[in-house]
C-alpha cells in the first residue's frame, strides 16, 4: 500500500512540476512581449520627436523581441531608424520601409493592445 501511495504522489508532483513550468514560460512570454511592446512605442514616440538617437535604440531592442512573424518588419525598421541616426533621412521615405512600419504598427497594435 505504501508504494502505491508513493508513485501515486510521485506522479502528481510531476504533474505539479508541469504546471510550475507552464506558468513560468507563460510568465516569460508575456514578458517578452510587453518589452517588445513598450520598445515600439518607445521607437515610434521617439521619431515623432524627432529624438533620432532614441528611436534607433528602442528600434533595436524591438527588434531583439520581436515576435517571429514580425521579426522582418522590425528590421526594416531598426534598420531605417539607424540610417536616419547616421543622417540619412529619406531612409523612413523608402516605401518598403514605409509598408513595414505600418504592418509592424498594425501587428503591434493588435498584439499589445488589451482593448482589442
Amino acid at each position: 500500500m505504501t508504494i502505491v501511495a508513493l508513485l501515486a504522489l510521485s506522479g502528481a508532483c510531476a504533474n505539479l512540476q508541469e504546471r510550475v513550468d507552464d506558468v513560468r514560460t507563460g510568465a516569460q512570454d508575456l514578458t517578452d512581449r510587453a518589452r517588445f511592446c513598450l520598445s515600439v512605442a518607445r521607437a515610434a514616440s521617439a521619431l515623432e520627436s524627432d529624438n533620432f538617437t532614441t528611436a534607433a535604440d528602442a528600434a533595436q531592442e524591438a527588434l531583439a523581441q520581436a515576435p517571429e512573424e514580425l521579426r522582418g518588419d522590425a528590421r526594416k525598421v531598426a534598420d531605417a531608424a539607424q540610417a536616419v541616426r547616421d543622417g540619412d533621412h529619406s531612409a523612413l521615405q523608402d516605401p518598403a520601409v514605409v509598408a513595414a512600419a505600418e504592418r509592424l504598427r498594425d501587428d503591434t497594435r493588435a498584439m499589445c493592445d488589451p482593448t482589442d
